[in-house]
C-alpha cells in the first residue's frame, strides 16, 4: 500500500497504518511516520517533516508524564502528550511501536539490551551527595563572609599571591561570592548587613540543576573529580585571561556543563533519555554564554574561568569513560584520586584559618607576600587591610610594624592619597611604630578630605596624646554611641568592624 500523509476515510484509528509503513497520528495533522529503516515526525499541519531517524539511533525511549522522550544518538526528540489525540494512551503505544520496530532489526536485541542497562542506571535511588556538599561549602562560606568580611579578601583567588606562596586560594575562591549592597528597604529592617548573596543564588541554582545531571550517572566518586578538575581549568582560565581577582563556584557549574555535554556528544546510548537535555538548546545556552554574556559583561564576569571549568569538566567525563553500573563501584585508583581531592580541599580550608583569625606571624608572612608583588592599584584594598590588621591587633614585631607602614603607603600610593580611609592606615601604623610626626601629618591630610568626620579628628588627639594612646575611638558608621557618620558618598562597608572604611 502506498505511504499516506493523512489518515484515510476509511482508517478507524490512528494505529491502523499496515507494515511496513506505519502512521502515528498527532493532532492538527501531525504524524510520526514508522518507515522501514526508521521513523519522521511531521508537525502540525503536515508542514515539516523531520529527517529519517534510523531505528538503530535510537538509544532510550520513555514515556513521562508530560511528553514522549526518544533518545538518538544525534540529541534528544520530545513530543507532547497532549499533541497525541489520546494523551493517556497514544505516548505508550507510540513507544511500544518504536521499541517493536527496533526489535525486529538485525542487531535490534542488541539495543534494547543497551535500552535496558540504561533503565537500570536511572532506577537507582541515590542522592547527589557531592552536589549537595559543595552547595553547602558555598553556604558556609558566604555564611563566614557576611560575619567577618576580611574572608573574601583572604580566601580569594589572586594569581600574584596565589604564586607566591598562598595556594589555599586555589580552593577557597570557589565558596565564596560577591555580595550585593542591599537596598535602602532591606537595611531599614535588618540593620547595617554587609550585603545581600545574590551570586550565592545563581551558582547553588546551577550547581543544583546541572549537578544531579552529572551525578545521577556518574555517581559520587566520578564527579568528585569532575569538580576537581573543573577546579583546575577555573584557575587555569583565570590565569589565561589574566584577571585579577575571581571568587565564586560559577567556574564549578561550568564544569558540571562540560560533564554533561561531554557525556551528551560521547556516551548518548548511556543514559535514559530522561536524563538528557535538548542538544541544540543545550550547546545554544552555550554559546550565548560563552560569546555574548561572558563578552559583554566582561568588566564584571570572569568568562576565563568560566571557560576554564568547562574544559576541565569536560575532559574529566569524557576520560572517565562510559556511565554504567558497574563504573559506580569506584576502582583503586579512582578512590586514591578522590581522596587526594578531597585532602586538598581541606588543606586549602585549613592553609586560609590562620589569616582570619588575624595570626599576627601569618599576617606578617602576608604582607611580606604582599610587598613581592609588584605594585597595582588592584592590591590597595589588601595592602590596606594586612597593614590595618598588623598595627591594631597587638604583638606585631618592629618588622612587622615596618612592613604595616610600607604596605599603607603602597596603598595610598595607588590610590592617589585621596581615601582618607587608607590615609588613616598608614597614620596608625606610623603611630604604632613610634612616628607620631609622620602619624600628624598623614591623618591631617584625611581631616583636610573629611573635615567634618570626627573619627579623625578623635584619631588626631590620640597622636598628640590628648586621648589615650590605647583609646581608638569608634569606627565611622559603628553603632557605638556618639559615633560619626559618614556622609552618603563615603558610607561603605569597612574590611574589619574596628577598622577603617575603604572605598571601593
Amino acid at each position: 500500500m502506498p505511504f499516506r500523509d493523512t489518515p484515510s476515510e476509511e482508517s478507524s484509528s490512528p494505529w491502523d497504518e499496515p507494515s511496513p509503513n506505519r502512521r502515528i497520528g498527532l493532532v492538527r495533522g501531525g504524524a510520526i511516520l514508522l518507515e522501514s529503516d526508521g521513523f519522521r515526525v511531521v508537525d502540525a499541519r503536515g508542514s515539516k517533516r523531520s529527517k529519517l531517524h534510523p531505528y538503530e539511533s535510537m538509544t532510550h525511549v520513555y514515556a513521562a508524564d508530560r511528553m514522549l522522550l526518544v533518545g538518538l544518538t544525534s540529541g534528544l526528540l520530545t513530543i507532547r502528550n497532549r499533541d497525541f489525540p489520546d494523551p493517556e494512551e497514544g505516548p505508550k503505544e507510540a513507544r511500544r511501536s518504536l521499541l517493536a520496530r527496533l526489535a525486529d532489526r538485525p542487531d535490534g536485541q542488541h539495543w534494547i539490551e543497551k535500552m535496558a542497562e540504561a533503565d537500570r542506571l536511572g532506577d537507582r535511588n541515590t542522592m547527589s551527595l557531592v552536589t549537595w556538599a559543595t552547595v553547602a561549602l558555598c553556604v558556609l562560606g558566604t555564611w563566614f563572609q557576611l560575619r567577618e568580611p576580611m574572608v573574601e579578601q583572604v580566601g580569594a583567588f589572586i594569581p600574584d599571591l596565589f604564586a607566591r606562596g598562598e595556594f589555599w586560594r586555589g580552593v577557597t575562591a570557589h565558596f565564596l561570592h560577591g555580595l550585593s549592597p542591599a537596598p535602602g528597604l532591606v537595611t531599614f529592617f535588618t540593620g547595617n548587613i554587609a550585603g545581600l548573596p545574590f551570586h550565592l543564588a545563581i551558582n547553588v541554582g546551577g550547581l543544583l540543576v546541572l549537578g544531579h545531571l552529572v551525578e545521577r550517572p556518574l555517581g559520587s566518586w566520578r564527579t568528585a573529580i569532575v569538580l576537581a578538575c573543573g577546579g583546575i581549568g577555573t584557575m587555569a582560565g583565570v590565569i589565561f585571561a589574566e584577571h585579577y581577582e575571581v571568587i565564586g563556584a560559577s567556574g564549578l557549574v561550568s564544569a558540571f556543563a562540560g560533564a554533561i555535554l561531554a557525556i551528551e556528544l560521547n556516551f548518548p546510548a548511556s543514559i535514559p533519555s530522561y536524563w538528557r537535555l535538548p542538544r541544540r538548546l543545550f550547546i545554544s545556552a552555550l554559546i550565548l554564554q560563552f560569546f555574548v554574556i561572558d563578552q559583554i559583561l566582561s568588566s564584571q564576569v570572569a568568562g576565563g574561568a568560566h571557560l576554564g571549568g568547562f574544559i576541565g569538566g569536560y575532559l574529566a567525563a569524557w576520560l572517565l569513560g562510559r556511565p554504567d553500573i558497574e563504573s559506580l563501584t569506584p576502582g583503586s585508583g579512582l578512590r586514591f584520586s578522590t581522596y587526594c581531592a578531597i585532602a586538598v580541599l581541606l588543606l586549602g580550608i585549613s592553609g586560609a584559618l590562620p589569616l582570619t583569625r588575624h595570626d599576627m606571624g601569618a599576617l606578617e608572612r602576608h604582607a611580606t607576600r604582599i610587598l613581592n608583588t609588584p605594585q597595582t592599584v588592584n592590591l590597595y584594598r589588601h595592602e590596606n587591610a594586612a597593614a590595618w590588621f598588623i598595627a591594631t591587633e597587638g604583638g606585631a614585631s618592629s618588622l612587622g610594624l615596618e612592613l604595616a607602614v610600607a604596605l599603607a603607603d603602597r596603598a595610598v600610593v595607588s590610590t592617589g592619597g585621596m581615601h582618607p580611609g587608607i590615609l588613616d592606615t598608614l597614620a596608625e601604623a606610623l603611630f604604632q611604630s613610634g612616628n607620631r610626626l609622620g602619624a600628624l601629618l598623614t591623618i591631617d591630610e584625611a581631616i583636610r578630605l573629611m573635615p567634618n568626620e570626627v573619627y579623625f579628628i578623635e584619631q588626631r588627639r590620640r597622636f598628640t596624646g590628648e586621648r589615650a594612646a590605647h583609646d581608638r575611638p569608634p569606627p565611622p558608621g559603628s553603632e557605638a554611641e556618639g559615633a560619626p557618620r559618614f556622609d552618603k558618598d563615603f558610607e561603605l562597608r569597612p574590611i574589619d568592624p574596628g577598622g577603617p572604611i575603604l572605598t571601593i
